[in-house]
């Protein structure tokens, strides 16, 4: 996955819904929202998110963490923004999830890296200018992770984990997987839509289990619009045949031979994604996103969700 398709919807999401909306957008527009920035070089601003993790097979570890992100505008001209994502002390409401290696690291390996984001004239979202910087640093992160969760197992199958473990987080996906909330905050810039519109499209979406594509359904509508703000609504539905083959083929990785018929008892998996986007329209800043994804799979449930809320905006906000 990378940063620029793996935001909720991405550039190809935009392109559809600019070809789909171009003819009624100019009669509609009055009353509804265009989702683009207006910010100028100097401008700071700061951001809570709070993740979420509910596991229905692990209750014990279901919490909170909090993070605090300063934003500061580097430029803004007409070729677009460049922006400083700097993320604060990871802080977890659940001590025991915490003690979770991955659960932790996820938490703690973005601390103390300066993220310097492209964002296109629309503000979308369209690169790390430092990526070549920080890669190496998430990199030795990611190894060190691997290794510890590693070690516990028995040494004929380390090297199979480590190897899948390789295949599943490549660099394009350790940096997308770091810069996740920056990708859903800026998610749907870009989007024209007219009051009362209700759009949907059918489009391929990295895959949330590793490499490779899967086919979606995103549809959006604008919720409530008045002149100050605008209230957009996001559902997004994974196909559960990719999904199935896609589990089937991580399992595979991971046991070293397995019978066709034990491989036939894997239950199916449901997975979508609800979103909420409170816009300003005075700054182009999303006040509150809301994003909650939920997984079904053999009677257990799990929920990952993402609130990011604007606490300091621009000074004339």
């Amino acid at each position: 996955m990378n940063s620029q398709q793996g935001r909720c919807g991405g550039s190809r999401l935009r392109a559809f819904l600019f070809a789909a909306l171009f003819l009624t957008a100019s009669a509609g527009l009055a009353q509804g929202v265009r989702v683009s920035p207006i910010l100028q070089a100097g401008d700071t601003f700061r951001l809570e998110l709070i993740r979420i993790r509910e596991n229905s097979q692990r209750p014990q570890e279901n919490g909170k963490s909090r993070t605090i992100v300063d934003v500061r505008v580097i430029s803004a001209n007409i070729d677009g923004f460049v922006l400083e994502w700097v993320p604060g002390e990871t802080v977890f409401s659940n001590p025991q999830a915490a003690q979770d290696p991955l659960v932790s690291a996820a938490g703690q390996a973005a601390l103390g890296i300066r993220f310097v984001l492209r964002l296109n004239p629309d503000g979308e979202l369209t690169g790390l200018v430092n990526q070549a910087e920080i890669g190496p640093r998430l990199k030795a992160i990611l190894d060190t992770i691997i290794r510890d969760l590693a070690l516990p197992l028995p040494s004929d199958q380390r090297k199979s984990f480590q190897n899948m473990a390789g295949q599943l987080i490549t660099p394009a996906t350790l940096i997308s997987s770091a810069t996740s909330e920056a990708q859903i905050y800026f998610g749907l810039n870009g989007v024209e839509l007219g009051d009362g519109e209700d759009f949907a499209v059918e489009l391929e979406q990295p895959s949330p289990l590793g490499n490779g594509a899967i086919p979606v359904t995103f549809r959006i509508h604008i919720d409530s619009a008045t002149t100050e703000s605008a209230l957009l609504k996001t559902t997004t539905t994974y196909d559960p045949t990719a999904l199935l083959r896609m589990t089937q083929s991580l399992v595979q990785q991971s046991v070293k031979s397995i019978p066709p018929e034990e491989l036939a008892k894997i239950p199916p998996m449901q997975m979508s994604d609800s979103g909420s986007y409170l816009f300003n329209k005075s700054v182009g800043l999303m006040r509150e996103v809301i994003v909650n994804r939920r997984i079904s799979a053999g009677g257990v449930q799990r929920r990952d969700g993402w609130e990011i809320r604007l606490l300091e905006g621009p000074k004339r906000f």
